[in-house]
């Protein structure tokens, strides 16, 4: 596995999969999904609503659209209901390790990640880049790039080390 960070859109790096967050109901009406979206096109939003739903800690496929990338994951980090739940560390951990394996059955050698949950759900932004990074270093011969876009992002990134061991031994 080889880590690399960039600093930057998740819609720059040269990757075959690109990761995104989700809610449940797969509607891209704001945020990362919405940027994620309207990059595809058309065909990811009818994609998306074929498959209608996808629980916290799982992971949906849908084809890459007009994106460089060949297919797009979806992670639902948060219920579509206003009264629902947002992921927890433990959920990223596992989307993480699901969205490398789905990433390794389609085929892809490369995956690009936003840092799952620290936007609008609120998770601390540096464990959820080690959990990630160590669900990572779990996936030997991906290349697995996280994306740090906002100066938080980055800040929480920096000096990450996937090969520390779990995550608070960074």
């Amino acid at each position: 596995m080889t880590l690399r960070i960039h600093c930057g859109s998740i819609l720059e790096p040269q990757v075959d999969v690109v990761a995104t967050v989700a809610n449940t109901r797969l509607q891209a009406s704001s945020g990362l999904a919405a940027v994620v979206a309207g990059a595809a096109g058309p065909a990811l939003i009818r994609e998306c609503r074929a498959i209608g739903f996808c629980p916290i800690g799982e992971v949906a496929v849908t084809s890459g659209g007009m994106l460089r990338a060949i297919y797009v994951i979806h992670i639902p980090t948060m219920d579509f209901e206003p009264w629902g739940r947002g992921a927890s560390l433990a959920d990223v951990a596992t989307a993480t390790r699901a969205a490398l394996q789905r990433c390794k059955e389609l085929g892809g050698r490369s995956i690009a990640f936003p840092l799952l949950g620290a936007g609008s759900v609120g998770l601390p932004r540096r464990a959820v880049a080690e959990t990630m990074a160590q669900a990572a270093s779990e996936y030997p011969g991906l290349e697995v790039v996280l994306c740090a876009f906002s100066p938080a992002d980055q800040q929480a990134v920096a000096g990450l080390d996937p090969a520390a061991g779990p995550p608070g031994a960074l």
